[in-house]
């Protein structure tokens, strides 16, 4: 009987039982030295790289807006570009910087810039439904804003955005590489998704009777959708305060929105409180300013904002000046 012993890349080797048990032990043992030596070399380890470079660049050329410093961080998200589901994160300065991901993938690639004040980011953990919003104004504002609006309950009225710089890219390929291979490097162009407007009223007529002035801009976008650069259909009121008012009472008015909803009116609701605390409400239709303006300034002539001289009770300075006839002192024990 002939037994075959195999080895790894060595071909069966014949033993003829006639050699005896004393031969096939020392055999055995040369053959498998013999194996281990021969089918193993020494190669240097690959050592693989899961680094990719990101280049970021804001576009600084802004409508109505300058551009005064790079935010203070930008928030680099990669998402699995099948299902739009969150793959990871990583928070770079507003020029770049390093990321890690796994590579031998493909990404879709969202950056937006993670300082802002005002501008809020919601549902953020999925590509396709990750948006940027602002919050609703207070109580307090409402009601200073109440006689503007006769559906004053139903009215959705925020704070303005700042400006948000976002940056996409989709179907962004990670091939696997080594460290001695060339960097993969993405590069990002972040735009605001935020305009800004200015509104010129031609004049203010008794200033020196006014005490503050608010605004509020009806039928703009609620919202932005960060993938597709898209404002909602959602409409909203936006309510601002940045004012400018000349010594002649000419008023420049500033404000940003995500945009505004084609479907609605816009109009402009200005609020002037004047030195007796008295409010007055004037309002424009400005629907027609916002259609084919690349300059985004609104001009409005008018001779309708004025406001008069307060009426002054008898024995009353007025709301924010009242008048005191006489002070009595009033002791009272405190209990400590």
């Amino acid at each position: 009987m002939i037994r075959k012993i195999s080895g790894a890349g060595f071909p069966a080797i014949k033993i003829s039982t006639a050699v005896g048990k004393r031969m096939i032990l020392p055999f055995t043992a040369m053959i498998m030295t013999a194996a281990v030596l021969g089918g193993c070399k020494r190669r240097p380890l690959t050592q693989a790289d899961n680094n990719v470079i990101v280049n970021i660049e804001i576009e600084k050329e802004i409508v109505n807006y300058t551009y005064e410093e790079d935010p203070s961080m930008m928030r680099v998200m990669f998402f699995d570009s099948e299902d739009g589901t969150f793959a990871t994160q990583v928070f770079l300065p507003a020029t770049g910087g390093t990321a890690n991901v796994i590579p031998g993938q493909s990404y879709h690639v969202l950056t937006y810039n993670f300082d802002t004040e005002s501008t809020v980011v919601g549902s953020e953990y999925n590509f396709h439904g990750i948006y940027a919003t602002t919050n609703e104004v207070p109580e307090s504002i409402k009601s200073r804003l109440r006689s503007r609006a006769t559906r004053y309950d139903d009215e959705l009225i925020v704070y303005e955005p700042d400006h948000h710089f976002v940056a996409r890219l989709t179907d962004c390929h990670v091939p696997a590489r080594s460290i001695d291979a060339p960097p993969v490097v993405i590069d990002l162009n972040a735009e605001t998704i935020v305009e800004t407007w200015k509104v010129y009223i031609d004049r203010l007529q008794g200033l020196q009777w006014t005490a503050s002035v608010a605004g509020v801009i009806s039928g703009l976008s609620l919202s932005n959708t960060l993938a597709s650069d898209e404002e909602s259909d959602e409409t909203v009121s936006v309510f601002f305060e940045t004012f400018h008012i000349e010594a002649d009472g000419k008023l420049e008015i500033i404000f940003n929105t995500f945009g505004r909803n084609p479907q609605e009116r816009q109009v402009l609701s200005l609020m002037v409180t004047d030195t007796g605390g008295v409010g007055h409400e004037f309002n424009f239709d400005v629907t027609e300013e916002f259609e084919d303006n690349p300059e985004q300034i609104i001009r409005i002539k008018t001779d309708k904002v004025v406001i008069d001289e307060p009426k002054i009770p008898d024995g009353g300075g007025g709301g924010l000046a009242p008048d005191v006839d006489e002070w009595d002192d009033i002791i009272i024990d405190i209990p400590i």
